[in-house]
């Protein structure tokens, strides 16, 4: 290869990496609004015609112990589960079947709203009851994220030809939530769900190896996607959730006006 042929191989290369640096003038995405459950495309269950019954959300936390594992060397302790999973299971209860399965009361932050009760009736001495009795619940839902499987599955396909070799690579890891339904009454379980979702991560690339003269010339590129732990864990809660209202209607906790049902197919 002549001198002319490498300095015009060296600007080709350079203005393809200098392309690369067009992902740094990507916008800033805007945020999504995630007011829908996000199981709500599925096969509607009914409309309740009986009122929603009240529950409360007690230590819905991560169990598995598992940490995240990081590309870089770092000392930072990142969970491999999300942290919010209360607030997830909370969405849920509310989006799902329009709010007309549940009522849902706060439970968690309760000493905080009991405080901030107290400093609104000692600021309206002269007021006679000016706070609402709180709802009781007669449900208590608990449980949580109990394990995170990393790499139960492994996919690999390669193929090759000449001086051009593809890859493509799937792996799967497995999180599993477990939610409890008990009565306020007699503490005893009513039910029991256990839900596994996969979470699926993928990679493909090309790359291109070709010797010219006494020069080597070498090109790589590759894509890859990997499915978000918090909407795995968010479908895995979210499909926990319908299945206690398919229990629930087992066991006659709502009635449903099966003229008003929708049949679609799941």
């Amino acid at each position: 290869m002549t001198a002319r042929a490498v300095i015009s191989a060296v600007i080709l290369i350079s203005a393809a990496l200098a392309g690369c640096t067009e992902l740094n003038a990507v916008p800033v995405a805007d945020a999504t609004l995630e007011n829908d459950s996000i199981l709500s495309h599925k096969a509607e269950l009914g409309i309740p015609v009986t009122p929603a019954i009240i529950v409360g959300v007690y230590q819905f936390t991560d169990q598995t112990g598992q940490r995240a594992v990081l590309d870089r060397q770092s000392s930072e302790m990142s969970s491999a589960i999300p942290q919010g999973l209360s607030s997830m299971l909370v969405q849920e209860l509310l989006t799902s079947g329009d709010g007309k399965w549940f009522r849902v009361v706060e439970r968690e932050t309760i000493p905080t709203l009991l405080n901030e009760r107290k400093v609104v009736k000692a600021a309206l001495p002269d007021v006679e009851d000016p706070l609402q009795p709180l709802l009781l619940p007669g449900i208590l839902i608990t449980g949580g994220a109990i394990s995170y499987d990393r790499k139960v599955s492994q996919q690999f396909l390669g193929l090759g030809f000449a001086a051009i070799n593809g890859r493509k690579q799937i792996y799967s890891d497995r999180v599993s939530v477990a939610l409890r339904a008990v009565s306020v009454q007699t503490g005893e379980v009513l039910e029991s769900v256990y839900v596994s979702k996969e979470v699926l991560s993928q990679m493909n690339s090309v790359n291109v190896l070709k010797i010219i003269n006494n020069s080597t010339l070498a090109g790589e590129a590759g894509m890859v996607s990997n499915e978000p732990v918090s909407v795995a864990v968010r479908t895995a809660i979210s499909a926990a959730v319908r299945e206690l209202y398919i229990r629930g209607l087992e066991r006659g906790w709502w009635d449903v006006d099966k003229s008003l049902q929708k049949h679609s197919a799941t």
